[in-house]
């Protein structure tokens, strides 16, 4: 009887520590979307003032970009079923950013830009590649790792802004 106790209490923490790496799918998808509407908004704000041309150029693919993963990701919450209300707006970090982008002077925007653009990609590539390992969705862990190597790309580009 001792042993069979073990065994279960051996398994039941087997199971809580392997669970404890899991990402809520819900989680996931408000972090993202929230994600994709700030790089939508500071992409359209950028384009039309950052100083650079290098800089319009990124924030107009940002825009781009992000609208086209919002649309995959909306797209996979509706073919999985998944209980999640999608954000309408931002949340009090992305909202911060968005205006201390608007508030930086016309010298300071690219860099502000920029700088905002690294950590941003740098906070997806990480939920993204969290996701892709461990969440709790297949189809949405196979969305993550599909969106990856492009938030890879962003953040690689997002570093050689002026």
């Amino acid at each position: 009887m001792r042993l069979y106790l073990a065994a279960i209490c051996i398994a039941l923490v087997t199971l809580t520590v392997a669970s404890c790496g899991t990402r809520a799918t819900p989680d996931f998808v408000r972090e993202a979307a929230v994600n994709d509407m700030y790089e939508a908004e500071a992409g359209k704000l950028a384009a039309a003032r950052g100083q650079s041309e290098t800089v319009k150029q990124f924030a107009q693919q940002m825009v781009e970009a992000h609208t086209q993963i919002t649309a995959e990701l909306k797209g996979v919450v509706d073919a999985e079923k998944i209980d999640v209300t999608l954000p309408s707006e931002l949340d009090e970090k992305h909202r911060r950013m968005i205006e201390d982008l608007s508030a930086a002077h016309e010298g300071d925007f690219d860099r502000t830009y920029a700088k905002q653009q690294v950590n941003a990609h740098e906070a997806a590539v990480e939920a993204f590649a969290d996701y892709a390992q461990s969440g709790d969705d297949e189809v949405m862990k196979a969305f993550a790792a599909k969106v990856l190597p492009v938030l890879k790309q962003h953040l690689e580009e997002a570093r050689k802004l002026p």
